[in-house]
């Protein structure tokens, strides 16, 4: 699946920059509306310079009084751990043993060494290097994937307008404790309201009028089967959304 990415390296080009640095709040402050941040321009000013990459940036801003406040101050661990995870590695914790471990951390080792654990990981470095801005990796369906992973990242999803630290309760926890599926969708409807969307491009041409993208629309306790059945059909998984 193709996705926007937002990457920079040392740069003279501002209007670029200027779009990295609020692609940047708006990742790692998990879309607080930026009026309401304490913006850093000394930070800021470094990266703009060159004597900060991305991953500098991110691990200052992840560092400061303002995250600590937002996430942690009015959160308890479990939960603030879980925002770690969608802020800095795009994705939700895959299980309970590690969100224990960065609990454990946070309480022996503090709080700059468990953003760090994060940034600095080899994971971090694998899926975005050190230019470019973090970015939610949970629709990268692959073959051999965990299709609960993609439900677990979503309900940590607060939407469009929504931000991370109006949710104080973690529905991902019981998740991860109990192993069951989290319900993503949610809500009373009619019809199809009440499903998912899944956009895939078909392996092979079967007809002169076969498109190359299809369309799956199914209730969430079909997600797993259906996606295996595209796998074998050597499809690629393009999007998974709410219907």
């Amino acid at each position: 699946m193709e996705t926007t990415t937002l990457a920079a390296p040392a740069n003279s080009d501002l209007g670029h920059a200027e779009e990295v640095i609020q692609g940047t709040y708006k990742q790692v402050f998990g879309n607080r509306h930026l009026m309401e941040l304490d913006v850093n321009k000394s930070l800021e000013a470094l990266f703009i310079n060159g004597d900060l990459t991305v991953q500098g940036f991110v691990t200052a801003l992840a560092q400061s009084d303002t995250y600590k406040k937002l996430f942690l101050e009015n959160n308890n661990a479990y939960r603030f751990v879980e925002l770690n995870f969608k802020h800095l590695l795009g994705r939700s914790p895959h299980d309970q043993t590690e969100v224990m471990e960065h609990v454990r951390r946070l309480h022996e080792e503090g709080y700059d060494a468990e953003i760090e654990s994060y940034i600095y990981s080899e994971e971090y470095l694998t899926a975005f290097g050190v230019d470019q801005v973090p970015y939610n990796r949970s629709k990268q369906t692959v073959a051999g994937g965990r299709t609960i992973n993609f439900t677990r990242s979503n309900i940590l999803d607060a939407g469009y307008a929504g931000f991370d630290g109006a949710e104080q309760s973690s529905k991902l926890l019981n998740s991860l404790t109990t192993g069951e599926v989290p319900n993503i969708v949610n809500r009373k409807s009619v019809g199809n309201a009440n499903a998912l969307t899944i956009t895939w491009s078909s392996g092979k041409q079967i007809g002169a009028n076969r498109r190359a993208v299809q369309t799956s629309v199914v209730p969430q306790s079909s997600m797993s089967s259906t996606i295996q059945s595209i796998l074998a059909q050597k499809g690629k998984i393009l999007s998974i959304a709410k219907a």
